[in-house]
């Protein structure tokens, strides 16, 4: 059974931070009289007091529901969702008519600062240690840095630059609540600097080995650091942090796709950055509940939700037949009736849009909607993809991009490419961008590929919705903008 820090969640010593929104998300809550320097003399300590920051920054279960798929791929060509009770709230992203007030962007933006908080709780408490080793010291900071970064950046995606917060040594209560109250967004720079220091740090004390499973690695911050300037279009960048991690010798990939995302096969060395989870409430992954189909056979102790998470026939019928990867996605089943149902096309071509993706395959041990499957956040493949997409756009057309594209392909299956395929960087471009959809679905990365590439608007309007340019990014919560009079809306809302 795998180890997860995260979930022994016995914070007796640390001030905690309590999130009602932006008017309260510094305020202290304090839990214990423990003496937190006393209680970090030894190990057990330190990993104690990042036990919180990581147990905040975690994204699984509905927050992974409500960003990874409603927020970042039902507003895509990859997938959407019918049916119960998440409908009404699903559809304002599916049609392109979210507001400021949602409250899925409220949550993601407490949840967020939550982790925040405490990373910054944890750095606070670590700069007034003595007595441990500067090197068990800087790797403390180094895992708090990297929370505190991907925090960050988990709200950068959604919302552009947000307030970098920053407290004075000895801060009281009504200090920190009037930097949360007054803290205006940062500068475009100024937020990716930020980053990009607190995850070299993180990169230079971190180990490589990833041990236990979800802890920060020399490898995770990396990857985050290759996300970041992918993001930006640090084409440089990329193609440097990309060859730092891959020097590692540390990761590969894993050479069956099929049980790549099988709770059995999690320990592997592609998984670079995830989410540890496990089928208990709280801790799990709820994804595959909303994937199976109607009246579809499942074991007894799993449970099929009313909400169909749906994938587009489009999108299915672009993948080879060969490729390994759409094996993962149900086109047809026979149901419990012994009804043999049809998801991809009816008898007469039409498509009907209602394919399911078993990507994480259904865990046998789940309870109820608790499924263990870790849910990943950066993956090797996904480095070499970034890799060759940096040097097509920095060097036009090359090999070595050819070459990172089809050992991703090789893996699943399918013919390779060869240079002679492509007369453009345009060409070899679109191509990375449908081959990184058919690599990542139900991995929560195509809004942010699409908005990369310049389609994600021009997508949304060909599925017929009335999508305009300024919502490549979310609006501001409306509870975090009466809260601080100095954070400024994205245009258009």
């Amino acid at each position: 059974m795998k180890r997860i820090n995260s979930i022994n969640i016995l914070i007796l010593f640390v001030v905690l931070m309590s999130v009602t929104g932006c008017k309260k998300f510094l305020e202290e809550k304090v839990y214990t009289q423990y003496d937190p320097v006393a209680f970090l003399k030894d190990k057990s300590g330190v990993d104690a007091l990042l036990t919180g920051a990581y147990a905040r920054s975690r994204i699984v279960a509905y927050d992974s529901r409500n960003y990874t798929y409603i927020m970042n791929e039902f507003t895509t060509d990859i997938a959407f969702e019918t049916g119960g009770g998440l409908e009404r709230d699903a559809a304002p992203y599916i049609q392109f008519n979210w507001t400021p007030t949602d409250g899925f962007l409220n949550n993601h933006w407490n949840k967020m600062y939550a982790a925040i908080a405490s990373a910054n709780t944890v750095l606070g408490v670590v700069d007034g240690l003595s007595g441990l080793p500067q090197e068990t010291i800087d790797g403390v900071k180094g895992e708090a840095r990297f929370i505190r970064a991907v925090s960050y950046y988990f709200l950068f995606t959604i919302f552009g630059t947000t307030p970098i917060i920053e407290l004075p040594a000895n801060a009281g209560p009504d200090e920190i609540e009037a930097i949360g109250k007054s803290t205006p967004r940062a500068g475009l720079e100024e937020f990716v600097q930020y980053l990009e220091t607190d995850l070299n740090f993180a990169a230079a004390n971190l180990p490589v080995a990833e041990n236990p499973i979800g802890r920060a690695t020399r490898g995770a911050a990396l990857g985050a650091l290759t996300k970041l300037y992918l993001h930006q279009k640090n084409w440089d960048k990329v193609i440097e942090t990309s060859q730092r991690l891959m020097d590692l010798n540390y990761y590969s990939l894993w050479p069956s796709y099929e049980t790549l995302f099988s709770v059995a096969e999690e320990n592997n060395k592609e998984y670079i950055y995830r989410a540890p989870c496990i089928a208990q409430s709280g801790f799990h992954n709820n994804y595959m509940p909303h994937a199976f189909p109607p009246n579809y056979p499942i074991l007894t102790n799993w449970v099929n939700f009313g909400a169909q998470f749906r994938t587009y026939t489009a999108f299915y019928k672009s993948f080879q037949a060969t490729d390994k990867r759409r094996k993962l996605i149900i086109s047809s089943y026979t149901d419990n009736s012994g009804v043999l149902r049809e998801l991809v096309e009816d008898a007469n071509g039409t498509a009907l849009n209602n394919a399911r993706s078993f990507k994480y395959v259904p865990d046998p041990a789940a309870v109820g909607e608790a499924n263990g499957n870790d849910i990943v956040y950066i993956r090797y493949a996904d480095i070499l993809m970034s890799r060759a997409e940096a040097l097509n756009e920095k060097n036009g057309v090359n090999q070595e991009s050819v070459d990172l594209l089809n050992q991703v392909r090789d893996r699943a299956g399918v013919e390779p490419i060869s240079l002679a395929d492509f007369g453009s960087t345009e060409a070899l471009r679109d191509f990375i961008l449908a081959e990184r959809g058919r690599e990542f679905f139900s991995e929560g990365l195509r809004r942010e590929d699409l908005i990369r590439h310049g389609k994600f608007i021009a997508g949304a309007r060909s599925r017929g919705y009335n999508a305009q340019a300024h919502q490549v990014l979310f609006p501001i919560p409306q509870q975090q903008i009466d809260a601080n009079p100095n954070l400024e809306q994205n245009f258009g809302y």
